[in-house]
């Protein structure tokens, strides 16, 4: 009868069982030391800065409680109404519409010969009525072209124009886009 060798892999399957449990115990180690961290972590919050915190709070009540008592109700009263004046302000100004844009475009397209003498600016109608002087009506001519150009302008009239001593008095409209109010 021929002899039958085992391979070194049945040998080892048949071999009285020796497992490796390393890894689960290092994992329960590891978690442990992250447990025990935690905890410390969450007590020394506990007990430590939350009372610190807490007494800060007593402090700055006691504070606040102190200032009340030295200003009478009076004193008091007129702050209140004070404040409350200031909020109302700041609504409506938030609300109004901005016409110093108006005067930083009426600036920046107004030629060097012509001077406006007086403006009446309209926002709910979005017009301006210009009344000024020009040094001639070739002036003029290019003052109203340049108002005619520009894209805050959607429509301009000349209402009046009349040579006088001091160049030509004129009077014009201009209806305006609404972007220049925002």
């Amino acid at each position: 009868m021929a002899q039958y060798t085992k391979s070194a892999l049945e040998q080892e399957l048949k071999r009285p069982g020796s497992s490796s449990s390393g890894l689960p115990w290092r994992l329960l180690i590891f978690m442990s030391i992250v447990f025990c961290t935690v905890a410390a972590l969450y007590l020394g919050i506990t007990l430590g800065y939350e009372p610190y915190l807490n007494s800060q709070i007593r402090e700055l009540d006691q504070e606040i409680s102190q200032l009340t008592q030295s200003i009478d109700e009076e004193q008091q009263k007129k702050l209140i109404s004070f404040y409350s004046q200031l909020v109302n302000i700041n609504a409506l100004l938030a609300e109004q519409a901005e016409t110093s844009k108006f005067f930083a475009f009426l600036e920046k397209n107004t030629s060097g010969s012509v001077y406006s003498e007086r403006a009446d600016l309209s926002v709910t109608e979005r017009s301006a009525k210009l009344d000024g002087v020009a040094s001639s009506y070739s002036v003029l001519a290019q003052q109203v072209e340049l108002f005619r150009r520009s894209s805050e302008v959607e429509g301009i009239s000349l209402e009046n124009s009349s040579a006088g001593e001091s160049g030509i008095d004129f009077s014009l409209m201009l209806s305006l886009n609404p972007k220049i109010f925002e």
